[in-house]
């Protein structure tokens, strides 16, 4: 087999080992080699200071020509050992856009670890990556699978911020990071065109469902529970976890769920997902501009990646035109909110998210937030919440007297992911049978005044790796805040509540008290912070 070489594009959101003993699956070879039997076939990975790491294990088929747009199958079995020693291709996808970091340069490589790089890419892209300190040593380590980011569009498992090797290393559980459809191949709804097409709008999240069969089938070879598994994921990650939680066919497959910087949002403008109908003005806008006409469908699967991409980037400028998980279907039949308080997702959650997100987004857009005007603040402000927009700029600056346009932007933004989280917290509360936690990370890079708590500040705090990345590298403050981070999603992993000795006791966010984990240079509980925003966005859902 051919070993792939890549890094991950930064702009992409996003115990010691034991032998395995004679006679089991999983073997040791001379240099470091490990070679572990799973149901499809032998893969071969390394031993690397402590941590085996396999890279690139497919769980599912390719997914060009009659495969795309329809469920993931199985992968092929194959004979041999299959060498799993590099990252595999990501989905093919539509590079740049907000997503890509736009015009922050030097920050974003502080942030992600490297600049930007063309990834390889492939239809043939369901493949996920496991780092396990034990290997069939009768162990059942927590399982920790990672959902990356980069919104419903862009994204890769791969790269030095969320690499797994340290998280399974000091921790003693096994990471798993994973690939899959994004995008118009993930999410195009093509179901109400032609019958036969009936999962296309949703197959990206049933990636991720096929991706948890797999953890569920196969990671006791690699020292893992497959009846205690997290998934977690950042940004466009933890919207996917939040969908999860509403879909019927992923119940079962986790026990634990965190949603970081990423929540499927209601604004006074609706949901913040299409439903069936804007979903199929999307495909038939997306036929037309692939030269195809409103009945040729199945022409798609013969188009060839450029071609289709090609026509993606003609149709996302167009209003309604975007593809992400579509709600009202088969597979994902009502918004997460509403099926988890009902009870879809009765399993422990954490959600949470930084003190100032939407620095980032302005940033990568090139917005200079201190040349914000007034007229900008107002035109932005209405684009997340209508109507209310001057009432809502209004109660800020109560609450912020002194704050400039852009600081009031900022924090309106960034409270839109807030809220929706605590909207989160509550539906969850209302499902019952299990215990909701909260956080808020606070820490600010001195490398990076301007992105204050920025979005994607703290995706590699949890995985133990500040110290390869430049922001953090270095700094006491941000080593301790990554010792006590990611010991407690890791003892959330292990047990369903995060409380740690060296973080302390982490009480269960209720609306009453609303105590929150606030990760700071002195990490704390503060109940209900920022308490006066927050009854701002409460007014106007009341109105």
């Amino acid at each position: 087999m051919n070993r792939r070489q890549f890094v991950s594009d930064a702009s992409l959101l996003l115990g010691s080992a034991a032998i395995a003993p004679l006679g089991m699956t999983a073997e040791t070879k001379a240099g470091g080699d490990a070679v572990v039997q799973i149901a499809s076939g032998k893969v071969r990975g390394v031993s690397d200071n402590g941590v085996y790491v396999f890279k690139g294990i497919p769980y599912g088929a390719s997914t060009a020509g009659a495969n795309r747009f329809m469920p993931a199958r199985k992968p092929e079995p194959w004979t041999g050992i299959r060498d799993c020693l590099d990252w595999g291709p990501v989905c093919p996808q539509v590079a740049g856009g907000t997503l890509g970091g736009g015009a922050m340069g030097r920050e974003f490589g502080l942030l992600f670890g490297v600049g930007p790089a063309k990834l390889a890419s492939s239809e043939d892209c369901l493949q996920l990556n496991v780092f396990t300190p034990g290997l069939r040593d009768g162990k059942k380590r927590p399982v920790m699978v990672w959902i990356h980011g980069g919104g419903f569009a862009i994204g890769a498992s791969a790269g030095p911020r969320t690499d797994g090797s340290n998280l399974a290393r000091n921790q003693n559980v096994v990471s798993v990071s994973l690939n899959h459809r994004i995008g118009v191949l993930g999410y195009c709804h093509l179901g109400d065109l032609d019958s036969s097409f009936v999962h296309s709008g949703n197959v990206g999240q049933l990636d991720l469902v096929t991706a948890l069969q797999w953890v569920r089938d196969n990671i006791a070879s690699f020292g893992g529970d497959p009846n205690n598994v997290l998934i977690h994921g950042e940004s466009g990650g933890g919207a996917k976890i939040h969908i999860l939680m509403a879909m019927p066919a992923a119940k079962g497959l986790f026990q634990r769920a965190i949603c970081q910087s990423g929540v499927i949002r209601t604004t006074p403008k609706g949901l913040s997902l299409p439903d069936r109908a804007k979903a199929t003005e999307a495909a038939s806008g997306l036929l037309k501009d692939a030269g195809l006409g409103p009945t040729q469908v199945k022409e798609l699967q013969e188009l060839p990646i450029e071609r289709l991409l090609a026509a993606v980037t003609a149709t996302i400028p167009a209003p309604g035109r975007s593809f992400a998980p579509v709600v009202g279907t088969v597979d994902f039949p009502e918004p997460p909110n509403q099926a988890i308080a009902k009870g879809s997702a009765r399993v422990p959650f954490m959600i949470g998210c930084t003190q100032h997100e939407a620095n980032f987004m302005l940033a990568s857009q090139g917005v200079d937030k201190t040349k914000l005007t007034d007229e900008q603040l107002q035109q932005r402000a209405a684009a997340i919440v209508g109507d209310h927009a001057a009432e809502m700029i209004a109660g800020y600056r109560r609450n912020y007297p002194n704050y400039t346009p852009g600081d009031l932007l900022v924090r309106i933004m960034t409270d839109s992911t807030r809220i929706a989280s605590i909207e989160a917290a509550e539906a969850h509360i209302r499902g019952g049978g299990a215990p909701t936690y909260m956080y808020l990370f606070t820490w600010q890079s001195p490398l990076m005044p301007s992105l204050q708590s920025s979005h994607g500040i703290d995706g590699g705090f949890y995985f133990g790796n500040t110290e390869t990345l430049g922001m953090t590298k270095g700094n006491p403050e941000a080593q301790q805040i990554s010792v006590k981070g990611s010991a407690a999603w890791a003892s959330f992993a292990r047990s369903g509540n995060p409380s740690t000795p060296a973080l302390g006791t982490w009480p269960q966010y209720t609306v009453d008290k609303r105590a929150t984990m606030v990760f700071a240079a002195d990490s704390h509980v503060v109940d209900d912070p920022m308490a006066a925003d927050r009854l701002l966005w409460e007014k106007m859902t009341v109105a």
